[in-house]
């Protein structure tokens, strides 16, 4: 990239191009280890000498995919992720680590495993299963942090040297940068005078999974500046629920009528990076609760602390967008009970059945045109 460019466009550009960084650290030697999912410690991946890559493979044809797993059980993503992994097309790729927070992602780990025991592939990179569960109790939060540890202890046996405290700190540090610079984003989204579209934001935050996140940082707070000049975007505002959407068709076709997406319950945008992570006393403890405590994913149980952040933001918007593509195995179950909190609280909502990665149909199209046009004129 050219360094003379907006900052905007810059971090457009890395959303856009999810491995052109990675590619670029292997080439100048430095080992790189994808990520599935937001709950694999960035942190720990970091200070142990590794550039963190969230693997976002782009659509296309996905042979390996088709030929091991069964159609109608794994999203687009996942089949993708398999699909590059066994293939080889990601040669640069040292490890990938595999959080058990999501039912997709742990049968892909177990996938992965079945395939190189067969001996189907060759050219596997290092897979390991980071086993974060997500209910609440003591038992679990004591088993978290035993396997926090682990991967610690793995990741210094992958390279041969001890992660130092000091690096555990300057890990955080990076991270915590990456933080503050998304939160500022995010303000621009809030209120009555959002200051950037869905679309957007989504691309502006979601390139921290792809960059070294002290360079993420510097970018993103000039991006902030810029934006905060902008007249605001009008508009019925809008927060998304459903499958995590790592692309922005639906951002896109919920814009075309009228309306601005201020937030997403998912981790790809409004939480990303959940809470700033304390630098004092154990270090692991502290990267281990932020991921435990603070991590959206489809493994949190009780319902209500699940709900919380969703049911809190949904007060604060003219509607609701439900997204339950046709892949989707675990939101549809706490739909109904969602939609009847929503209308107990008088805020209207609409359900999404089609892939958004793909054009909605005109019917879909339609549908969101009568919502956003009910919600505007009820304001």
């Amino acid at each position: 990239m050219v360094e003379d460019v907006p900052a905007i466009e810059r971090l457009a550009w890395h959303y856009e191009h999810p491995m052109a960084q990675a590619m670029d650290k292997a080439g100048k030697g430095m080992p790189v280890a994808g990520m599935t999912s937001n709950t694999v410690p960035w942190e720990l991946l970091r200070a142990a000498g590794f550039f963190p890559l969230m693997l976002n493979p782009p659509r296309g044809p996905v042979p390996f995919a088709s030929r091991f797993m069964e159609e109608g059980v794994f999203g687009t993503r996942i089949r993708g992720i398999f699909d590059g992994l066994v293939s080889g097309a990601w040669p640069f790729l040292q490890m990938v680590v595999i959080p058990r927070t999501s039912e997709h992602e742990h049968k892909l780990y177990l996938y992965l495993r079945e395939v190189a025991r067969q001996e189907f592939a060759t050219v596997l990179p290092h897979v390991y299963l980071y086993n974060l569960l997500h209910t609440r109790s003591r038992e679990t939060e004591a088993y978290g942090l035993h396997r926090t540890h682990d991967f610690k202890k793995h990741l210094e046996d992958q390279t041969g040297r001890f992660i130092e405290p000091g690096d555990l700190a300057t890990a955080i540090d990076e991270s915590n940068l990456a933080f503050h610079a998304i939160r500022s984003l995010l303000d621009l989204r809030r209120g009555a005078e959002p200051r950037l579209t869905g679309t957007e934001a989504l691309a502006l935050v979601g390139a921290v999974y792809f960059m070294g996140r002290a360079e993420y940082a510097l970018l993103a707070e000039e991006a902030t500046a810029e934006l905060s000049r902008r007249p605001a975007v009008p508009g019925a505002r809008i927060l998304i629920k459903g499958s995590p959407l790592h692309h922005a068709g639906l951002h896109r076709a919920i814009e075309t009528h009228r309306a601005v997406v201020v937030a997403e319950d998912d981790w790809w945008c409004s939480r990303s990076l959940g809470r700033e992570i304390v630098t004092q006393g154990d270090t692991v403890r502290s990267i281990f609760e932020r991921y435990y405590a603070e991590a959206p994913s489809p493994r949190v149980f009780p319902r209500d602390v699940a709900d919380s952040w969703f049911v809190a933001e949904a007060a604060k918007v003219d509607g609701v967008v439900f997204y339950l593509p046709p892949e989707d195995d675990v939101l549809g179950w706490d739909y109904p009970e969602l939609r009847s909190t929503l209308d107990q609280r008088g805020v209207p909502n609409l359900l999404v059945r089609e892939d958004a990665a793909d054009e909605l149909s005109s019917q879909c199209h339609a549908r969101i045109e009568e919502f956003v046009c009910g919600i505007s004129a009820g304001r």
